[in-house]
């Protein structure tokens, strides 16, 4: 996760104007080589299809490491649903979370008893940011006329959810607790991470502000 979040640092860096329709867009190499990819049909039939998408759509947008991505959602749902089933289990049978931990040796994870109730905050925290994140990141965005769909992942181990909205509904997202509130954008009524570096064209991201 944070060999993603440095990326978006560093494809979204440099001076901001204020204004969306006046930022300046840097061509990268990985952007010309996704550009080259995502402009072969048989690549854009295939993402409609898994996103279930009418074929008037056509894909402008394409977010690097989806699997990445998708990869850590996983291991998070998988591991807290075991913690989650082992923490059922036990207190099922009437053991309380001290005797739990007596039955742990948890020399393996902390120091002192009382310091695995520090544990467990952390790890629902980094689980929190693991899945606000996926809620905020689009995987891909495709147009049809003035209609836009954001396709993102799913909190579920598989599918997605699409977030509709229509050209001129984007607005740059200010936040200054977010660190990453240069990349923060709302769609609709969504707030989303892009890196306009990933769209297939600079005056695809232009247009989004465009008005009706």
């Amino acid at each position: 996760m944070l060999k993603l979040l440095r990326a978006s640092k560093l494809i979204n860096s440099g001076p901001n104007t204020g204004a969306g329709l006046r930022r300046s867009l840097q061509t990268s190499t990985l952007r010309c080589k996704w550009r080259t990819a995502a402009q072969t049909p048989d690549v854009e039939r295939k993402l409609l299809f898994d996103d279930q998408l009418p074929e008037r759509y056509r894909l402008v947008y394409r977010a690097p490491l989806e699997a990445y991505v998708s990869w850590t959602k996983n291991v998070s749902t998988a591991t807290v649903s075991i913690l989650g089933l082992v923490a059922a289990y036990h207190f099922n049978t009437s053991m309380n979370l001290e005797s739990i931990t007596q039955k742990i040796n948890i020399s393996m994870l902390v120091s002192h008893e009382t310091d695995f109730y520090y544990f467990l905050a952390g790890f629902a925290l980094i689980n929190l940011a693991i899945r606000t994140f996926v809620a905020k990141y689009p995987l891909r965005i495709y147009k049809s006329a003035d209609k836009y769909v954001a396709v993102y992942g799913s909190q579920l181990p598989f599918g997605t959810v699409k977030h509709y909205f229509d050209r001129g509904q984007i607005s740059e997202y200010r936040n200054v607790l977010n660190p990453w509130s240069h990349i923060m954008y709302r769609l609709g009524n969504r707030s989303s991470m892009l890196l306009v570096d990933y769209f297939k064209t600079p005056s695809e991201f232009h247009q989004l502000f465009e008005e009706k």
